[in-house]
């Protein structure tokens, strides 16, 4: 895995809502490992599925930048669909922002293996380049 090369520190919170089942490796020890920055915010759940809207949009009134939720991959998830029904939560919640003129490229979705640690970095890396791309939402 490649060490963080970015100014992440610079952009604000991320916030991601991850499945425990995908998410298994401790955030200190990526942190540690200089994989992920400080500004993230993982918040574990035990499924995806049970993400709701307002704790998207809370995230954002919390003062998040960007919002992601990790989830397990099509047929391995652990309660059968309920990385299916967060997608539907995440693609509801961008129309949301879009009628709060906010840009929905600040909350996304993202489909992870069991136990995989890259694609948590790479979403972390990617909603940090929209970020930078989109500029502050709220002021420091």
């Amino acid at each position: 895995m490649n060490r963080l090369k970015n100014n992440s520190y610079q952009v604000g919170k991320i916030v991601a809502f991850c499945c425990n089942y995908t998410a298994s490796v401790s955030t200190d020890t990526l942190r540690d490992a200089d994989l992920i920055p400080e500004n993230l915010d993982v918040r574990k759940l035990p499924c995806t599925g049970c993400i709701e809207v307002s704790a998207l949009l809370d995230a954002f009134e919390q003062g998040a930048e960007a919002v992601f939720v990790a989830g397990c991959r099509s047929g391995e998830c652990h309660n059968l669909s309920g990385s299916r029904r967060a997608e539907k939560r995440v693609v509801y919640t961008k129309r949301l922002l879009e009628e709060l003129n906010i840009d929905p490229d600040r909350v996304e979705m993202f489909f992870v293996h069991r136990g995989e640690t890259q694609p948590i970095v790479d979403a972390v890396r990617q909603m940090t380049r929209r970020i930078l791309k989109l500029g502050q939402l709220h002021s420091t």
